[in-house]
């Protein structure tokens, strides 16, 4: 199998997890045997943050690969566009174009819209703060275009936005934006959209402002095995994270196995990886792409597994996702909510190993 990943390059490591990932879940399944008596195999390659580079190593590995696995980053595009249709591709895209693929299939589809579970719960519990929404947004192109269908959800829901921050990348100096945000009145903070150095410069900022307002929110960014780290306990336990994963940096584990296997075998690959969200998307790809490949039968092929993978229509990674429909392309409305209670990550006001599915997913106008 193919992975093309942003290992090194401006960001140094930015998706390693994602190569991490699918080592890791191979190496599981190889421990059990492999499928059908094969070992899998991954060959990966490092796009360096580059568009041509993205194709380039695409292309390089398409003679040699069954298929793709668990690839993540921002220029997936460009490589997407040189996968044949008969090649599957079984990862979670950025760009639209590639989710679009008929070869495509992810664990968690990204399609035009937001499921507003989380914003219902946060509009029943904090209704004033609803009225005045701040929002910090990395001016890169999947962050602005996931701004528009978050912030179109908000309104179809009644929020009042009362200020958006966009930033460059690597920007470390937000006090006027800070105190932009108190002057317009801002009760409810919005990270959806924001990377975690950002993040964690912006919330020190407010703490040294003094701007306390009564909600701080993040769509699973924050949870991150840095961000304690990074901003401190009491900080972080003011940030409640509105997700789609359980908790896989280890508060989970005990109750879902999959959580325990996946953290055991990420070390066994990688000693001193911390998870991240990338290395949850690869490892559940891989999961995903064995689950279609032993259903081919002891002697797959490419035209097969594409057809196995077409009828898989429920999938949650083993309760380390949501549960989303990858054949169909239609993402989970499923969440979980968490937040930092003693220095710790723990489930807040969600059930203790499953997910809360109460609400729907808005499109976004003129999206497919």
């Amino acid at each position: 199998m193919g992975n093309v990943a942003t290992i090194s390059g401006f960001v140094p490591g930015l998706f390693k997890g994602a190569e991490v990932g699918v080592q890791a879940y191979f190496a599981y399944v190889n421990s059990l045997g492999g499928v059908e008596g094969r070992k899998l195999v991954v060959d990966t390659g490092d796009d360096v943050l580059q568009c041509s580079l993205n194709k380039a190593k695409t292309l390089a590995l398409l003679p040699d690969v069954f298929a793709f696995v668990g690839s993540f980053s921002l220029f997936d595009n460009c490589g997407g566009a040189v996968i044949p249709p008969t090649v599957p591709n079984i990862s979670d895209p950025l760009n639209a174009s590639v989710e679009a693929m008929p070869n495509t299939f992810s664990t968690q589809p990204m399609v035009p819209g937001w499921a507003d579970g989380g914003l219902l719960w946060i509009e029943q519990h904090y209704p004033e703060a609803v009225k005045h929404v701040g929002a910090l947004v990395g001016t890169i192109g999947s962050a602005e275009e996931s701004w528009k269908y978050d912030e179109h959800a908000m309104q179809v829901l009644g929020y009042h936005i009362s200020t958006v921050i966009d930033y460059a990348p690597l920007t470390t100096q937000f006090t006027s934006d800070v105190i932009n945000m108190e002057q317009a009145g801002v009760q409810m903070v919005v990270f959806d959209q924001a990377d975690i150095s950002s993040i964690a410069a912006f919330l020190k900022t407010m703490q040294l402002q003094g701007f306390n307002p009564p909600l701080v929110v993040s769509d699973g960014v924050v949870y991150d095995g840095s961000f304690i780290g990074r901003v401190g306990a009491q900080i972080a336990s003011k940030v409640i994270s509105d997700q789609h994963q359980a908790l896989y940096l280890g508060s989970d584990a005990s109750r879902i196995p999959e959580v325990a296997a996946f953290l055991h075998w990420v070390n066994q690959v990688s000693p001193g990886f911390t998870p991240d969200i990338y290395s949850v998307y690869a490892w559940t790809s891989a999961m995903l792409f064995v689950q279609a490949l032993r259903a081919a039968g002891p002697h797959p092929t490419q035209v097969s597994l594409l057809a196995q993978l077409r009828k898989i229509h429920t999938f949650d990674g083993g309760g380390m996702l949501a549960p989303a429909d990858p054949a169909s392309k239609i993402p989970s409305t499923c969440f979980i909510l968490a937040r930092v209670v003693n220095g710790q990550w723990q489930r807040f006001d969600s059930p203790s190993s499953g997910y809360i599915c109460t609400g729907t997913f808005i499109r976004y106008p003129g999206g497919t």
